[in-house]
């Protein structure tokens, strides 16, 4: 009887315990709120970013640049995706981020932004913590290019522009101990070369004419960018084709310009082109395969693009990087878009031989060592905007067609300018 009791005892300080526990099991997994779940990892975030980096560039972004933020921010997965650039990149960003399907950070050109906003594919970044501070880090002409209806959607990555790269030799033959500095001048030892040496411009198109029709005085817009009429075809740009037109007839373009493969690298080494216009990828992608960096510029000479009246210069080029509108990852996206476009971060990604678009980065003592860099970095304070619109790739396109019509077709250079411009008035309208 005895031992019954004690039995019974036994079982009920058993079941009380058993109570107890399942009481306190309850508690730790699902009163999520105040108490964390025992060994549950902390939730990661993959971010998809589609980028368009060469070869050098990938591999120094996947291999130093990604390993140190996944250090820094081990919650935050990066995938990367390499793209071709072409205009099939664009359309299938355009069809993905119609359909919710883009990725979620995207490197694009710096002329996409305000087609993608317009089309309400970007997320604005004014709302996230710190991007007033971004802003004074960034170049401001740069910056400008991800400003659409009142809102930033973008922040430059990289930037770019393109130098005047004369050969030494054939500029000390024309008198020349500098390069020039002004379009004035420039034209004064073209005149100088003139069956001797040609200029270095690949064609005709935006990129690689523009440099030239601006620093002749040309025009494109008024300065809102609302108008060609009185603008493109102005007397000032009517000018500066007739110039450009010839530099054809005078043989001071390659022979086989006409075609659009006009070889400038190997041109301005052989002394064949006395200048030519070109990013400063002329000497990052040479001095890593052909040439030291001490070979080419014992032969070369790079400085600012001659400027205009008004102290403009070059092209501005480079990538922005984007938040895609349907991404589920905002913050994340947003984080790492700011450590991308930090001090530390881009001066690491010009050993792939890109521009940061950090000023003090691009400043810095180990930027400006490098012996060819420094005509571009001063470069990029002239550097002049293509029309931050929408329209700009049909904008582009239908000066590019001018172009090739008055240049290489004999078409009246008036006649072609009043139709190019009306029809870039119709885009514009649309803005």
């Amino acid at each position: 009887m005895v031992k019954q009791k004690r039995y019974g005892y036994k079982m009920l300080l058993f079941f009380c315990l058993a109570l107890l526990l399942n009481g306190c099991s309850d508690q730790i997994i699902n009163n999520k709120d105040t108490v964390p779940a025992l060994d549950k990892k902390e939730k990661v975030e993959e971010l998809v970013f589609w980028h368009t980096y060469s070869d050098e560039e990938t591999r120094v972004f996947e291999e130093d640049l990604l390993p140190l933020f996944q250090k820094k921010y081990p919650n935050i997965k990066i995938t990367s995706v390499r793209q071709p650039y072409n205009e099939h990149l664009k359309s299938a960003l355009i069809s993905k981020g119609s359909s919710g399907q883009a990725p979620d950070v995207v490197r694009i050109d710096i002329a996409w932004v305000p087609e993608f906003a317009s089309l309400g594919l970007l997320e604005p970044l004014d709302h996230f913590t710190g991007f007033n501070h971004k802003k004074k880090t960034l170049y401001a002409n740069a910056l400008q290019t991800n400003f659409y209806n009142g809102l930033y959607y973008g922040l430059p990555v990289n930037i770019t522009t393109k130098a005047a790269i004369y050969n030494k030799l054939s500029l000390r033959r024309a008198g020349f101990e500098k390069p020039p500095e002004t379009m004035e001048d420039f034209l004064k030892l073209a005149e100088k070369k003139q069956g001797k040496a040609y200029i270095g411009m690949k064609g005709v198109n935006g990129w690689d004419s523009l440099p030239f029709f601006w620093g002749l005085g040309g025009m494109l817009t008024n300065g809102d960018y609302t108008e060609a009429t009185g603008y493109f075809n102005s007397e000032e740009s009517i000018q500066a084709i007739k110039t450009i037109k010839g530099w054809k007839e005078k043989g001071l373009f390659a022979p086989n310009f006409t075609a659009g493969s006009v070889d400038t690298w190997n041109s301005i080494l052989q002394g064949q082109a006395f200048m030519a216009e070109d990013g400063p990828w002329f000497y990052s992608v040479l001095s890593t395969s052909y040439y030291t960096v001490e070979q080419l510029m014992n032969v070369t000479i790079p400085a600012p693009f001659p400027v205009d009246q008004q102290g403009k210069g070059s092209i501005l080029g480079g990538e922005n990087l984007v938040i895609m509108k349907g991404t589920e990852h905002k913050d994340a996206s947003w984080t790492f878009m700011n450590w991308m476009t930090s001090k530390d971060i881009q001066l690491r990604m010009f050993n792939s031989g890109i521009l940061p678009a950090n000023k003090e980065a691009a400043n810095s003592s180990a930027m400006l060592k490098t012996p060819y860099m420094k005509a571009y970095v001063e470069g990029l304070e002239n550097a002049r905007l293509r029309p931050p619109v929408k329209s700009w790739s049909r904008m582009e396109n239908i000066y590019t067609k001018a172009m090739e019509a008055i240049i290489f077709h004999e078409q009246d250079i008036e006649t072609t300018l009043d139709d190019a411009a009306a029809r870039m008035d119709q885009l514009l309208k649309s803005e």
